[in-house]
């Protein structure tokens, strides 16, 4: 049987004018190590490449001298001292890179998980003296070397370029017929596309080519996401040149996070000035990818003081549209009591419909409250139960009488979003559909006016997406959403929660959810999933219901993480009780 080949002397790079022993910019620093044996792997020795922010260190190519199809597993140092590293990696024939950064796991990431897959947490944990090995992906390796890069930009939103990055060693598996027969199953069929995958902004700072754009896509293809839930807004701040909400700007504003802490505007001019259109890329990336793409809409409020500079038109010029307190006092939200700011955020969500998007997504387990104590509410209240609401107590919010007025409005919002994506599907002749995420029981949505029995009864939503502020057991709460939805055209997605989960915590996860009549999984903030490349080899295939269990038998993806234990490393041994030096 073949054996596997492990490049470690990274030495053979190309350009070698981009490696060197010291710290020249431009280059990636050599740092020799070797590896202590264990009962899977024989020690090797190596030189790894490692690059400093600061530096600008160049792409590098790193010669794989393989072909036929093979599983592609990369080791990297994560010095904890220092912070977190990165490294972004393609092959040659690649659309774009992959994000490699560290598969840290914390005590919460256990929530709801069983003690017997207590194992597939605490395997992975690591340290600094150790390297980290994860699986990547399987690809045929004819004519193909790797690319190695770094994001060499720092500065504001906490931008990669300010982390260190390395690559310390390549193990490439060649595979036999079975196993590429194996593989062959696992790709992604119509009938297994059943992912939804929420990016929610969290990398936007990042984005500065074409390249960065498309990257945010690859990690789905060959997956089995079917859409993608974007967020093109934060509240009325828009990603792009909106002709309806705001666009961040560049001018100095400490007490705007968008134009100065996150640089959005920057961003923007930065793409612009290279000839993209954002919003436009964006669609033409997720659609080469083979994915849908839904534009995602929290109706939030500017941030408090200090940082409360980016209200946005609508909530700056009519604060007449605000929600109210009990005492009349304005909220940080506007109202969807009012029919101009139901129009607002309609027309604002299915802006990028006109640009190639395929449905909407509105966040409904953040951003309260939607309704409190303006005109309208006071008013209805008064008509059907001939009292004050502000005169029930403080909150009213906890009288259910108040729920289902707070309800009334919306239900009319859900309601006119659908009438308007429905006019829109008419008129740019393809199906558009709704997406909504909410709170997991009856009374945590209906406290905020969500009434998901009409929703689903009307036909005013094609997929529910129960969100868990606390990850725990589904089979506590996803029950009555099951009967909800039975026998309708509505799906139940529920988040597959906790977000950090090893292959077996998340064939567990996928099975269960499927076992108490789920029809798919959203995945919240995919953009912190992905770039753990062992955990998402597995977690992209759980659109396959039918061979979960199967796997799970099998032990799938038991092996996509390994640490191993450095017996030398730079100028030193790997010895934790010395490697390490205080002060």
């Amino acid at each position: 049987m073949p054996q596997d080949t492990i490049i470690s002397d990274l030495t053979v790079c190309l350009p070698a004018d981009r490696l060197d022993r010291g710290c020249r910019p431009g280059t990636w620093r050599l740092v020799d190590y070797e590896v202590a044996a264990s009962d899977d792997t024989p020690g090797f020795v190596g030189t790894m490449v490692y690059a400093g922010p600061g530096m600008d260190a160049g792409e590098l190519t790193l010669p794989l001298d393989a072909s036929g199809p093979h599983a592609i597993h990369l080791g990297v140092h994560y010095p904890g001292q220092f912070g977190q590293a990165h490294v972004r990696v393609r092959l040659t024939d690649d659309p774009a890179y992959t994000l490699v950064r560290a598969e840290t796991q914390s005590p919460k990431d256990m929530n709801g998980i069983p003690e017997d897959l207590a194992w597939s947490h605490t395997s992975k944990a690591f340290r600094d003296f150790q390297v980290s090995e994860a699986f990547w992906k399987v690809a045929d390796l004819s004519g193909q070397d790797l690319v190695i890069s770094r994001f060499n930009q720092g500065g504001r939103g906490g931008a990669y370029g300010d982390a260190f990055a390395n690559l310390v060693h390549v193990r490439l598996v060649p595979l036999t017929p079975e196993q590429v027969a194996a593989h062959e199953e696992e790709l992604p069929r119509p009938d297994t596309r059943r992912l939804m995958a929420m990016n929610d902004g969290g990398i936007f700072a990042s984005l500065r080519t074409r390249e960065d754009i498309h990257a945010q896509f690859e990690p789905y293809r060959e997956s089995d996401v079917d859409v993608v839930l974007w967020a093109c807004f934060k509240g009325q701040t828009c990603t792009y040149r909106s002709q309806v909400g705001r666009t961040p700007t560049t001018e100095y504003n400490p007490f705007d996070r968008f134009s100065l802490h996150e640089g959005w505007g920057q961003v923007l001019e930065n793409l612009e000035a290279q000839g993209i259109d954002f919003l436009d890329e964006i669609a033409r990336g997720a659609h080469d990818a083979g994915l849908r793409i839904f534009p995602s809409l929290r109706l939030q409020g500017p941030k408090p003081v200090p940082v409360n500079m980016e209200m946005g038109t609508l909530y700056q010029s009519r604060p007449d549209l605000r929600c109210r307190d009990h005492k009349g006092r304005g909220v940080g939200h506007l109202s969807l009591a009012f029919p101009e700011v139901r129009r607002f955020w309609i027309d604002l969500v299915c802006e990028p419909l006109e640009r190639g998007f395929d449905g909407v997504h509105v966040i409904w387990c953040r951003s309260r409250p939607f309704v409190l104590y303006e005109d309208p509410v006071i008013e209805r209240f008064r008509q059907l139960h001939g009292c004050d609401p502000r005169d029930l107590g403080d909150p009213a919010e906890d009288d259910p009488r108040f729920w289902e007025v707070s309800a009334e409005f919306v239900t009319a919002f859900a309601r006119e979003l659908k009438h308007e994506v429905a006019a829109r599907s008419q008129a740019l002749g393809r199906p558009l559909e709704i997406a909504h995420n909410i709170n997991l029981t009856r009374r945590d949505n209906l406290s905020l006016g969500v009434d998901v029995e009409t929703w689903v009864k009307e036909g005013l939503v094609d997929y529910l997406m129960p969100h868990p502020a606390v990850p725990k057991r589904a089979a506590e709460w996803i029950g009555w959403l099951v009967d909800l939805v039975r026998g309708t055209t509505v799906k139940l997605y529920p988040d597959l929660y906790p977000r950090r989960q090893p292959p077996a915590a998340s064939l567990h996860s996928g099975q269960t959810l499927y076992d108490l009549g789920c029809d798919g999984m959203a995945l919240w903030d995919t953009y912190s999933r992905v770039y753990r490349i062992s955990e998402w080899a597995m977690m992209k295939r759980i659109g396959h219901r039918d061979d979960l269990a199967r796997w799970r038998e099998q032990g799938r993806g038991n092996d996509y993480f390994r640490v191993l234990d450095f017996e030398w490393l730079g100028d030193r041994g790997g010895d934790p009780r010395y490697f390490q030096t205080d002060g």
